[in-house]
């Protein structure tokens, strides 16, 4: 069973591509998906409503990547799972990847009305100096924290990936961490795939185990948001040869379950497919 934390399907796959595609993860072993609605991306005049995944032959749920672009009341009321305030660069509510601006007293009061609204943070694509301004502002209003798709900075020094310290933060206040399938994150030179291969992915979860628990690892494939893939990890049907790697590795099949599913699955609790 997969449990994937963020998928790009909703707005970076061509509508007529949507049902092919949807039957394939389900061939393919996909279980559940969050589905980001990527804000950044959408044309003037949308309505997130018309990115929902409907009708899929799994668990399917939403979920807003750069909320800041948004109109929070629309936003929330589609009922994310879970919500990123930016995606890279400043907007409104926060510093993203590339800008160290702080966390805005708009970011501060969108966290609260989250957790009001039982919505995750996801800290993804917040700089450093805001994604630890956000974590502040998350445990003194109860909202739950989360990093949907994100690697190992030990690993690999990407500012998109996590410090252990970060990781070692979001498991503590009982998050979860997914590992992303983007080579630029999994490998430094990486950009274009280069010689990204599955067993990168396998090692950072392998390290992401140590600095935050197997409890707290997941996968967040970061699909369609990503133009290349770790060779021998573009699709859910590899995660079979992924487990392989990671049972010889040393973890156990219910930690490999954990990871790939249950993790998630606690996480979110009780939710309705959309």
């Amino acid at each position: 069973m997969i449990f994937d934390l963020h998928n790009d399907l909703p707005t970076a796959a061509p509508p007529r591509d949507r049902k092919r595609l949807l039957a394939e993860y389900a061939a393919d072993g996909l279980t559940k998906a969050v589905f980001a609605i990527w804000t950044t991306r959408l044309p003037a005049g949308y309505s997130l409503r018309d990115y929902i995944v409907q009708n899929a032959p799994f668990g399917a749920f939403p979920a807003i990547e750069d909320l800041g672009r948004a109109d929070l009341g629309e936003a929330f009321a589609i009922r994310p799972v879970y919500a990123s305030l930016t995606w890279n660069g400043e907007n409104s509510l926060a510093g993203g990847c590339g800008s160290e601006t702080p966390l805005k007293a708009e970011g501060r009061a969108a966290i609260s009305e989250m957790a009001a609204r039982g919505i995750a943070l996801d800290v993804s694509h917040l700089s450093d100096s805001s994604m630890t301004e956000a974590l502040d502002r998350a445990g003194e209003c109860g909202c739950r924290v989360l990093a949907s798709h994100t690697a190992s900075r030990a690993l690999c020094f990407h500012p998109r990936n996590l410090t252990d310290e970060i990781a070692g933060r979001i498991a503590a206040a009982g998050g979860i961490v997914g590992i992303a399938a983007v080579p630029d994150f999994l490998r430094e030179g990486s950009r274009r795939g280069g010689k990204c291969g599955i067993r990168d992915h396998a090692a950072h979860i392998l390290h992401m185990c140590e600095a935050a628990g197997t409890k707290h690892v997941a996968v967040g494939t970061d699909f369609f948001g990503t133009a290349v893939c770790p060779d021998g990890l573009s699709r859910y049907a590899d995660f079979a040869r992924l487990a392989d790697i990671l049972a010889k590795e040393g973890l156990s099949a219910a930690e490999t379950e954990d990871i790939f599913y249950y993790n998630a699955e606690r996480f979110f609790g009780a939710r309705e497919t959309i």
